[in-house]
């Protein structure tokens, strides 16, 4: 009975083995797949990103890094890949990818590229900087990026920057390079208007050198009601004149003077992030029109490919 018995227990020991074993297998393989699946990009491409891709070539476009997304600033939308930028442009309503030395367009014609520091004549931004040039805009400024750790803890005496959310180093920075793209584009700018907070007339004489400060572009949030309707009535009156002959407006501001004036169909991502612009169009008596909003780095973009020696 030994013998038999012995062989029973020395039988059962590989069943436990083996069984160890394959549960051991079974715990890596799903770790595996597991970790393959986090490898995989957990994105694609959809509609007229998909369609420009072939259009281009995949080759070229590369795979996709992130779904398509709406870029709240300026209205576009846009979709990295691993060999550049899809985005669909708010301004001229057109589908390009911008590689790292080229640019693919769809333009009148069909399909077109050329270098990332030129513009065909049709295109949306060449278009708006030769506009800026004639004058007769509105260039609405919100300003450069604060402090977050400040705040506004004294709206009756804005004269004390200490106790106002003021510019980084990042934002005076900013400010004055879009002064410097400003004069590399040839945009002429008559009258700079600002807010009586430090950090828009700070932004606006870092780009322009000069200001003149207007109570009604003050912030509205802080203000009374019955207040507020009569800052925001005198800061519409501003938009009733136009620019002087062959200049722009400039203002610098907040986003909540906007949202105020045109909130009948102006949402949150419409307006300027922090040292973002909307170009407005005057039309008099009517409140004007908002002809683009700019992401604060375009400026320099357009300055790269469309300056004036």
């Amino acid at each position: 009975m030994r013998p038999t018995s012995f062989r029973r227990r020395n039988h059962r020991r590989p069943n436990a083995l083996v069984l160890g074993l394959a549960v051991a297998l079974g715990v890596i393989l799903v770790l595996l797949s597991a970790r393959a699946a986090q490898s995989q990009p957990a994105c694609e491409f959809v509609l007229g990103f998909a369609d420009m891709r072939i259009l281009v070539g995949p080759a070229t476009v590369g795979n996709c890094v992130e779904n398509e997304r709406f870029v709240a600033g300026n209205g576009n939308a846009e979709q990295r890949t691993t060999n550049g930028t899809l985005v669909f442009s708010a301004l001229d309503r057109i589908m390009r990818f911008i590689g790292s030395e080229r640019t693919w367009i769809i333009g009148p014609d069909g399909l077109v590229d050329r270098p990332n520091n030129q513009r065909f004549e049709w295109e949306g931004d060449r278009q708006l900087v030769e506009s800026l040039r004639e004058g007769g805009y509105f260039i609405y400024f919100r300003h450069g990026p604060t402090e977050s750790s400040q705040q506004d803890s004294d709206p009756n005496n804005l004269a004390n920057c200490a106790t106002q959310r003021n510019l980084t180093d990042a934002g005076r920075d900013l400010a004055a390079t879009i002064g410097l793209n400003f004069r590399a584009l040839k945009i002429p700018v008559g009258a700079v208007l600002a807010s009586p907070y430090c950090r828009a007339k700070e932004h606006a004489s870092h780009s322009f050198g000069r200001t003149e400060l207007v109570p009604s572009m003050a912030i509205p949030d802080p203000l009374p009601a019955e207040v507020r309707q009569r800052n925001t009535a005198a800061f519409e009156q501003l938009f009733a004149s136009q620019p002087a002959p062959g200049t722009n407006t400039v203002m610098v501001a907040h986003s909540p003077n906007l949202r105020d004036a045109f909130g009948y169909g102006l949402a949150l991502a419409d307006l300027p992030v922090e040292g973002g612009a909307a170009i407005l169009l005057p039309a008099p008596p009517e409140r004007p029109t908002i002809v683009a909003r700019l992401l604060p780095g375009e400026w320099a973009v357009f300055a790269q490919a469309l300056s004036i020696p």
